[in-house]
């Protein structure tokens, strides 16, 4: 009849709407799955890159630690043998430069030539594989990221280990950040010092409350 006609119609109408409402709501969740993956993998590079860095940057300056540490250890010997063995006094300043620039020669050929480089790549890779460092630790990421990550990270450890290889350890973790009091805290003496007295801090057990200039003066003059 008509009206089991119009009832079929109206049947099929509700439930092709209702379809492609729940189409479309599956293809969004997918390209937000997407590109939440892109960027936790964007995050992870540029950790690694940051890490490196910061590595790379401690082992040149441990190497040149090194140098500076051979060098003034040698200005020393040299005085101490020319004063108390050869009896002919000790090095003066314009001694220096005969000295200096065959050091700095010496660094710069080492870098040219030798095998600087090498040293520093490895002393990055220990600095990144057996050292404890804040940049080491796994970086704080927002709470509505973790099933992602979890389930990137499961992803891709059981590819390594399909392939034979160690799986790796977690990048990132999703516990409370620090606060203020906390990060004040963990800073060295002067900068709270100086945080104290330039920000009007004040430190107390609880909380660390934030005092202007104008209420300190009132303070004062109360």
């Amino acid at each position: 009849t008509l009206d089991n006609s119009l009832a079929t119609i109206m049947g099929s109408v509700f439930s092709s709407a209702s379809g492609a409402e729940e189409a479309t709501t599956s293809i969004e969740e997918r390209v937000e799955a997407v590109l939440v993956k892109k960027k936790l993998l964007e995050l992870k590079q540029a950790k690694m890159q940051r890490d490196i860095q910061l590595a790379t940057n401690i082992a040149r300056s441990r190497d040149m630690v090194h140098w500076m540490g051979g060098f003034l250890t040698g200005m020393v010997t040299i005085n101490v043998l020319k004063a108390a063995v050869l009896r002919t006094g000790s090095l003066t300043i314009s001694s220096f430069p005969f000295l200096a620039v065959p050091a700095v020669l010496a660094y710069q050929a080492d870098l040219a030539y030798g095998t600087k480089m090498e040293r520093v790549y490895h002393e990055t890779r220990t600095i990144l594989k057996k050292e404890k460092h804040w940049f080491n630790e796994p970086m704080a990421l927002p709470p509505y990221l973790e099933p992602a990550y979890r389930q990137l990270q499961d992803t891709h450890n059981a590819k390594l280990i399909m392939l034979g290889r160690q799986p790796d350890k977690d990048w990132a973790c999703f516990k409370k950040d620090m606060t203020d009091e906390e990060i004040l805290d963990h800073s060295y003496p002067l900068t709270r010092s100086l945080a104290s007295h330039q920000y009007g801090l004040l430190y107390s057990d609880e909380s660390i409350q934030v005092v202007t200039a104008d209420e300190n003066a009132n303070n004062s003059s109360a």
